[in-house]
């Protein structure tokens, strides 16, 4: 079972995700920036690696940051979350009871 990544390797990966996105770059293409493996630049944005000094320099000269930037919670940008509880529908025949009108749904012509 593996364990769940640190809080501060969590930010670090969070954060560099967050300006690659802003850049427009692949994770591929940031790595090879960086000039370190793709599959590595993979888990050190899930928080799942500890990155060492070296590296977090080499990706802060790839995405034209200093250091600081990546080191400090950074505010991700993150899609609207939908309604937690969708709002109750009733069930057909009580909708039209609720919504009957005379002459609404029948015609007599």
């Amino acid at each position: 079972m593996r364990r769940p990544a640190h809080p501060i390797l969590q930010t670090l990966g969070l954060t560099i995700r967050s300006l690659r996105r802003e850049r427009g770059l692949s994770q591929e293409a940031l790595a090879d920036l960086a000039q370190i493996d793709r599959s590595y630049m993979s888990s050190v944005e899930r928080g799942l690696r500890n990155i060492s000094v070296l590296n977090i320099a080499r990706i802060a000269t790839a995405l034209d940051v200093p250091v600081r930037d990546l080191l400090g919670p950074r505010e991700v940008v993150r899609p609207a979350a939908p309604l937690a509880v969708p709002p109750r529908r009733l069930p057909i025949r009580e909708r039209l009871e609720a919504d009957w009108k005379p002459g609404r749904y029948l015609s007599l012509c």
